[in-house]
């Protein structure tokens, strides 16, 4: 399992997430106040990138206790209706959107936490919509990876790039993996 998941599934597998509306965050300044009301930032979140990414990280961080028992899952974050996320925006925010959380769910060999994870990974990202709308986030997902491509040498998720492929289990989901 990897940190990016593309599905029509109409039940989503993960038990502990948090839920996004997709329709509610057509703009970053709609993707910051729904983030941040789901996730529980905390009230000095900045509403830019870099605070994203930092507030991000700490509740990844958060919520395995090193102390305590390892969590069944890593922490799930379900967009549903993930086609309008960041459809109103510049194109470049959805790249940075997945950039922030890929570098906020991968998990550094040197991690104090790092055996917790057997995949490495501290999140999982669930986008959730219908098949023929899943294609069409498909291909803006590619583009983003494209243009992170290009403005950062070999560095998009982590230093992953994302592969995405159609299901071949007879399904009609759209699979994304790292």
């Amino acid at each position: 399992m990897h940190w990016l998941r593309l599905t029509d599934e109409k039940t989503p597998s993960e038990a502990d997430r948090a839920l996004i509306a997709g329709g509610r965050c057509r703009t970053e300044g709609e993707l910051f106040s729904e983030w941040a009301q789901a996730l529980g930032f905390p009230a000095y979140f900045g509403r830019n990138w870099n605070a994203f990414y930092d507030c991000l990280s700490e509740i990844s961080l958060s919520y395995c206790d090193i102390d305590g028992p390892p969590p069944a899952q890593p922490l799930a974050i379900l967009v549903e209706d993930a086609f309008l996320l960041l459809a109103d925006a510049d194109p470049r925010a959805l790249e940075s959107l997945l950039r922030a959380v890929a570098d906020a769910a991968k998990v550094a060999d040197d991690d104090e936490d790092a055996s917790l994870y057997r995949d490495g990974f501290r999140l999982r990202l669930i986008l959730h919509d219908t098949p023929d709308r899943l294609l069409v986030l498909t291909r803006r997902i590619q583009t983003a990876q494209s243009r992170a491509a290009k403005d950062t040498v070999g560095e998009f998720g982590g230093g992953r790039q994302i592969a995405l492929r159609r299901r071949d289990d007879g399904g009609n989901g759209v699979g994304a993996r790292a």
